[in-house]
């Protein structure tokens, strides 16, 4: 009996443990899946957040690489003077500054320097219509020289002269393998573009140096990304970042142009890595809206003190190797300020906002 009396309790502490840890894993298995549920939402919500961001990153290159053509890439465009369509292909463009060009060079630059030199280039054009065309609708604009090539030098027999060039015709269905020139600095090379049918809104562009290569792409850039203005190569360069952006109404120091206005306040870092004085006020963001610069007003604030020459005295340049922070106060007139983009436009391509670096502040 006392066996049993012992043996008894034992039987039902061990059931009781059992039941115990039995409804114990339940739990946890219980809270694991919930755990595990909740670490798979957060998971899921992490990726999707991350392929949206990389999709609006997709669709920013997409949209804007419809706004120009490669090197290579053949593409088809309607002549401005014949109504006519043609298909253009740049084949390569390079720079010479082969002592050979030197006169060439000093008949066309009113002062010319130890930078210049001429830049080629080979492209081939077709005439896709059912009618005649001259080439006057096929020779492409060197943005940053402001002129046409030249398709008359080196001298060839095809092209005898710079004005009778555009009068040569093309007929339909025929093509051709052309070369044209233009006198340039060397470093026009980074910042240019062949440009077709100015009149267009979108014009028809080919870069010089490709944007895949470059920093100062045209697309949208995010608060704290640096954004290069101007991108020369290698360690020359004009970098700015923009760390936070706001509105307010007023700043003490900086009398308003109008009552009815706010004040952008951008909160900038420049970097000067060219060979020359930049001026600080020419690379404020632009104001926009509707796709028309809006009126405004800038100022500068370093260190609390509002700069008073910004435009003629030496606070309002940065030198080559340095860097400069403070705040730049934009004037708008509070009608505009909800439309309003900031943005930098092409140093080349001013008139065309589209080929624009814009701030995605909101």
């Amino acid at each position: 009996m006392m066996y049993k009396a012992v043996k008894t309790p034992s039987f039902f502490r061990t059931l009781i443990l059992f039941i115990a840890l039995a409804v114990f894993m339940i739990g946890c298995g219980s809270n694991s899946e919930e755990n595990n549920d909740d670490s798979n939402t957060a998971d899921q919500n992490e990726e999707t957040e991350t392929n949206a961001a990389a999709e609006e990153d997709a669709n920013d290159e997409s949209e804007a690489s419809d706004l120009y053509h490669e090197i290579g890439e053949t593409f088809e465009m309607t002549g401005y003077y014949s109504d006519v369509p043609a298909e253009v292909t740049i084949n390569d463009i390079w720079i010479e500054d082969d002592p050979e060009h030197q006169e060439y060079i000093e008949d066309n630059i009113a002062s010319p320097t130890e930078d210049d030199v001429v830049v080629f280039v080979d492209y081939t054009v077709k005439n896709v219509g059912d009618t005649d065309m001259t080439m006057g609708d096929l020779i492409p604009e060197y943005t940053d020289a402001n002129i046409e090539l030249d398709l008359s030098y080196p001298e060839n027999d095809t092209f005898t002269d710079f004005t009778e060039s555009f009068q040569v015709p093309l007929e339909a269905g025929e093509s051709m393998d052309v070369v044209g020139a233009v006198p340039a600095d060397k470093n026009d090379q980074y910042t240019s573009a062949l440009m077709w049918n100015i009149t267009q809104d979108v014009p028809e562009i080919v870069f010089h140096t490709p944007q895949d290569e470059r920093r100062d792409k045209i697309g949208t850039y995010d608060i704290g990304e640096d954004m290069y203005l101007f991108d020369q190569g290698e360690d020359s360069f004009y970098r700015v970042n923009i760390s936070n952006i706001e509105v307010v109404e007023e700043y003490e120091g900086i009398e308003k142009f109008d009552d009815d206005s706010s004040f952008f306040a951008i909160d900038m870092e420049f970097e000067n890595q060219l060979e020359e004085d930049v001026s600080l006020y020419g690379t404020f963001p632009s104001v926009f809206a509707d796709g028309q610069e809006v009126i405004h007003s800038g100022n500068l604030v370093i260190d609390g003190q509002v700069v008073e020459d910004l435009y003629e005295g030496p606070e309002g340049k940065i030198s080559p190797g340095e860097t400069i922070e403070g705040t730049v106060y934009l004037e708008v007139i509070d009608e505009n300020m909800e439309e309003v983009e900031l943005l930098y436009l092409n140093p080349t391509l001013l008139t065309f906002p589209d080929y624009a670096m814009r701030i995605n502040y909101n």
